[in-house]
């Protein structure tokens, strides 16, 4: 398959610099991290640091393909309705390529597309690397569109190297890969391990040991991180589970908060079905606040629909069975509750 090629999300990190020609952008691709890197800039750049900054920001999530028109629906409520306290507005709409097309969806990205507030910037996102097709067959003039690849681990050899010497930082090269291996190759990740190295190394020449210290998560991981991995979807999530068996955690306890996780899910899907929206649904399942927390709620929920969800509770009955039924093997991965995150992960 060819792919039209679009500027790269480092072309646009640098004409960031020069300010923002557009009003729509969509952002392609896997890099999650880089592309919550380059929204927090552009909220810098259009809201700066306005105590109104949050009432401003709309932030939406597409999560559910068979609810997806009425998810959008508030998206774009926002985009389209100025406010009467800022000329300046962001929207940020998360997993566009899952709105589901039908002949009202179509003529709600019309009136948006044509219709967005004057002062509103909008965001939209995609991790596919192509845009969805009932954007670019009317709109791509309208549309700027910015590709976020996923960094090879050269790239971010090379970014991370070029960092530490740029921040002044001695350091012995075999720091490198240990922190590509600590911070799963996440670029967000990585940039706040660069902060923590500036801000506490000083004149120290830092090494592996330094590095495992500070920013290892062996020292650190919690069961709760394990959760927020395994239901990003995330293949580290083994390895923390790892961890938290050698560290003789409970599987029990693993066991009980992955199914609470999952109960939380169903019941957002549920809400939905009964036509509540997205923030209404939130807050129903006491998920409001904080909106760190809700954005991880939200990317889980875009990684499991329904249906996987439904597949979930099979997979935990089967590992409770298990679990109380059986004496633990010596080997980790024949664990039933490594069974069950492997099985989780590998859901079609």
């Amino acid at each position: 398959m060819t792919y039209k090629k679009y500027p790269n999300s480092k072309q646009f990190i640098k004409e960031l610099n020069k300010g923002l020609s557009g009003s729509i952008y969509l952002f392609l691709g896997e890099e999650e991290g880089e592309k919550d890197k380059v929204i927090n800039t552009i909220l810098g750049i259009v809201l700066g640091n306005s105590p109104d900054r949050s009432n401003n920001t709309g932030r939406f999530h597409i999560t559910d393909e068979k609810n997806s028109y009425e998810q959008f629906m508030e998206a774009a409520d926002f985009a389209m309705t100025g406010s009467m306290f800022s000329d300046k507005r962001v929207c940020i709409i998360r997993n566009i390529d899952m709105l589901k097309q039908n002949e009202a969806s179509k003529n709600t990205i019309d009136d948006m597309i044509r219709g967005i507030a004057e002062g509103t910037l909008l965001v939209l996102t995609s991790s596919k690397n192509q845009p969805p097709a009932f954007l670019t067959k009317k709109y791509e003039d309208n549309i700027s569109i910015i590709q976020f690849w996923k960094y090879f681990d050269s790239d971010l050899y090379t970014y991370i190297s070029k960092a530490l010497k740029d921040k002044k930082i001695t350091f012995e090269e075999n720091i490198i890969p240990l922190l590509i291996e600590y911070t799963g190759n996440d670029i967000k990740k990585i940039d706040e391990a660069l902060d923590a190295l500036e801000y506490t190394s000083g004149d120290m020449h830092v090494t592996p040991e330094i590095i495992k210290e500070l920013v290892g998560y062996t020292r650190e991981i919690t069961v709760f991180d394990f959760i927020d991995s395994l239901f990003q979807r995330e293949k580290r999530s083994l390895e923390f589970l790892k961890m938290l068996i050698e560290q003789g955690t409970a599987e029990l306890l693993i066991l009980n908060l992955i199914a609470k996780h999952t109960e939380t899910m169903e019941k957002y899907y549920q809400c939905i079905a009964e036509q509540d929206t997205p923030d209404e649904a939130m807050k129903k399942i006491g998920m409001a606040a904080p909106q760190k927390r809700r954005d991880k709620f939200y990317s889980s929920a875009a990684k499991f629909n329904r249906d996987k969800t439904k597949k979930i509770f099979t997979l935990i009955a089967e590992s409770e069975y298990s679990i109380k039924s059986r004496t633990p093997g010596n080997s980790i991965v024949s664990r039933p509750v490594f069974v069950l995150a492997s099985s989780i992960l590998s859901l079609k």
